[in-house]
């Protein structure tokens, strides 16, 4: 028998039929060509596929976003992303992001399915990489290698991607989901800043007990909140029912988050009704949901057969030999190679727990990589390491099983494909998203300050920078010693580029500091305001003081002070009216509405997605014949559903016979849906005043469930008129959520 591709082992998709999904896809985009279908409904559609609008461009060009769970990516996944941004991204170039996902800009529409039919060749799914959904997980770049670590959390992380993804309540929350696997106590992925943030944990019971401590409610964005503990230990074969109570719970309680796009996160949830209400209906949640899913038995199968790449095998310890991975070293020492850059190359070593093996962190400029350089770390990775990187959250990638012999070999390697070079020696360390370049909410270019950064400050070593284009964070400014985002400032009747500064992030060892804001700065002087804090803090610190201890020893003043210097405006200079490395006068071009936000129509689609969790839910009522949840759920899908395509008529009923009224006389004879419901207030009335007795619940629950199915159908023939086509009957459709 053929021998599987570890992404085939790996299995994040559960053998669903991707390209069949992506069918669907190009049949949609299609309809948008010919006007069949509402642009605003597509935009929502094309979201959960992780397809962004890119600013100054029409519906014609597009971002993809890819997921890459836990970073973790094979050198034959990259060599295939270097084929796509080949072939399809205009801007030459892939970009890693800070929630180790790779985007790829400037992709014209009708070229997507094939990217996406591409991706999905090599095991690479974007379902859910946008939209009010869970988002790519993310974990420890030092997964199964830090000499801290209580066990390898990567086959956790991959196994939370593969239980989420296309779950059901997964694309219909309130807002999107963040989910962070961290390696140890030093939490190296950051579990304050997530909805959910885990630490692996280990008791002794006789045996060895796996299972990891959450912290529940962050996010960064406008509003930065870190996360509170909500469990010191948590069993690993519960852990993911545990996060599925959340989300229910974000889910069905998150009404008053979804009127307000800006603050429908679980953490306003949170601030709303308290977080020890919170624990309380999480743990609620999970004990219903503990008697009815059982996972143990699929999640220590799936760990135990994780084709966890080793240093000499493809696959685990017990597969076929890597063939590509050289034997023996080329060069034995430094003299035989250039020597200029060896010190760069040893910032970049990590040791393994391993004896006798290192990790090599390859930093590429702002996270951005060229075709070739994709491919030349798929070399790196065959020949040196185990065949996979980690995509990191500081946008880098990590390499490792490097044997100590070959640290010559990695060094010449990385000099010969230009990994390093004096030029940018300080811009390999500032962590930017990329801002206006492509994003429609952005105000600046943080890439264009960046550089000028590196340009002109020779050395950043100890200073995590931090730069995104405007407050929403992608650029995770609120957890760098220094944090930039974009702003402006009118000057004189002009528009002046300006940056927000903050100070003193840090949320390594599940630390509670976002960065405090100290003021703002003109861009122009962005790097003079920099140079001064780095060598400020060289001059006066401790030995071993790290930043943010030194911000907590010296206090805030010292910084405001520096800032003042640098934060007049000279108002007949034309410098402080463009942005560093652009030659035309600033404007304020961002969007009030970013892609992020979703479809004007998600207000319609909420009635919707709260009537599919309803549903979903009512199955494991069931199974417990709690037959008055079953009831009061269905009653309220039915109501949710109709209440949809009334409001889509204009008219806003509240009163129950009146919206079923509306919904029998306006919608019923429209054809929107495939099957007659007419009857659908006699039979509603009927279910409400019976008796909650089996024979009568099934019935109900069948028949809410067809008509919830039949809604979800008629939401996707939306035309741009906001009427829906009417029902085309397909014979092969199944009633699936």
């Amino acid at each position: 028998m053929e021998q599987l591709k570890i992404w085939q082992q790996i299995d994040i998709n559960k053998s669903y039929n991707v390209y069949r999904e992506i069918d669907e896809y190009e049949e949609i985009i299609n309809k948008l060509k010919t006007g069949e279908i509402h642009p605003e409904r597509f935009k929502s559609y094309r979201l959960t596929f992780g397809t962004y609008g890119v600013r100054h461009h029409t519906e014609g060009t597009h971002m993809q976003r890819i997921k890459i769970p836990g970073g973790f990516i094979l050198s034959e996944q990259l060599r295939k992303i270097a084929t796509i941004t080949e072939l399809y991204a205009a801007s030459g170039h892939a970009h890693l992001t800070t929630r180790q996902d790779i985007q790829l800009h400037y992709i014209d529409l009708e070229n997507i399915p094939t990217v996406l039919r591409m991706l999905a060749d090599v095991g690479i799914t974007t379902k859910e990489a946008c939209g009010n959904s869970v988002r790519n997980i993310t974990a420890s770049y030092l997964s199964g290698i830090s000499k801290d670590e209580k066990f390898d959390v990567l086959p956790y992380a991959i196994f939370c991607t593969r239980y989420f993804l296309r779950h059901p309540l997964s694309s219909t929350l309130p807002r999107k989901f963040k989910i962070s696997f961290s390696e140890s106590e030093a939490d190296n992925a950051y579990s304050r800043i997530h909805d959910i943030g885990c630490i692996p944990q280990v008791h002794f019971n006789g045996k060895e007990i796996r299972g990891f401590k959450v912290y529940a409610g962050g996010g960064l964005g406008a509003v930065p909140i870190t996360s509170k503990l909500i469990t010191d230990f948590i069993p690993v074969e519960e852990f993911y029912l545990f996060v599925e109570a959340a989300l229910r719970i974000f889910h069905k309680y998150g009404t008053e988050e979804r009127k307000n796009r800006n603050k429908a996160r679980m953490k306003f949830l949170i601030a709303r009704i308290g977080f020890n209400k919170f624990k309380e209906l999480v743990f609620n949640e999970f004990n219903f949901l503990k008697q009815h899913r059982k996972i143990k038995d699929e999640l220590e199968k799936y760990i135990q057969e994780f084709p966890l790449p080793a240093p000499t095998k493809n696959g685990r310890t017990d597969g076929p030999a890597n063939s590509k991975k050289l034997k023996q070293p080329v060069y034995y020492s430094l003299s035989e190679l250039k020597k200029e850059l060896w010190n760069l190359f040893k910032q970049d070593i990590i040791e393994q727990k391993q004896s006798g093996y290192l990790a090599i962190m390859i930093k590429p400029i702002l996270g951005n990589l060229e075709p070739e350089k994709l491919r030349a770390v798929a070399e790196f990775s065959d020949k040196y390491g185990a065949g996979y990187a980690i995509i990191t959250p500081t946008q880098n990638i990590l390499v490792p099983w490097i044997e100590n012999k070959f640290i010559y070999d990695a060094y010449n390697f990385l000099v010969q494909n230009d990994f390093y070079s004096r030029s940018n020696e300080s811009t390999r360390d500032i962590v930017s998203c990329p801002g206006a370049y492509s994003c429609r909410l952005a105000v600046t270019h943080p890439y264009n300050l960046a550089e000028y950064i590196g340009k002109n400050i020779d050395d950043l070593s100890g200073i995590r920078l931090h730069i995104s284009g405007c407050p929403n964070s992608c650029g995770q400014h609120h957890i760098g010693d220094i944090g930039l985002f974009g702003a402006s400032l009118k000057v004189d009747g002009k528009l002046s580029p300006h940056y927000v500064v903050l100070i003193g992030g840090n949320v390594f060892y599940q630390k509670d500091r976002i960065g405090r804001v100290i003021g703002k700065i003109p861009a122009a002087n962005a790097h003079l305001f920099i140079r001064e804090v780095k060598e400020y803090w060289v001059k006066n610190k401790n030995d071993n003081e790290q930043f943010f201890e030194f911000v907590d020893r010296v206090g805030i003043d010292p910084f405001r002070r520096i800032l003042a210097k640098y934060s007049k405006i000279e108002v007949e200079d034309p410098q402080f009216y463009k942005e560093p490395g652009l030659d035309e006068e600033f404007k304020m071009e961002a969007e009030s509405r970013g892609e992020c936000a979703g479809s004007l129509l998600d207000l319609m689609a909420i009635n919707l997605f709260d009537s599919i969790r309803n549903i979903y839910e009512a199955e494991d009522d069931l199974k417990s014949e709690n037959w008055n949840l079953v009831k009061e759920k269905c009653l309220d899908s039915i109501l949710k559903c109709a209440k949809m395509f009334v409001y889509l008529e204009g008219v806003e009923p509240q009163e129950e016979s009146e919206i079923l009224n509306e919904f029998v006389k306006r919608i019923n004879p429209k054809r929107w849906l495939c099957n007659d419901w007419s009857n659908i207030k006699e039979n509603f009335l009927k279910w409400k005043y019976n008796k909650e007795e089996q024979e009568t619940i099934l019935q109900l629950y069948n028949y809410t469930k067809e008509f919830v199915y039949d809604c979800d159908k008629s939401y996707l023939r939306l035309q741009p008129s906001l009427k829906i086509m009417e029902c085309i009957k397909n014979n092969g459709e199944k009633n699936e959520f």
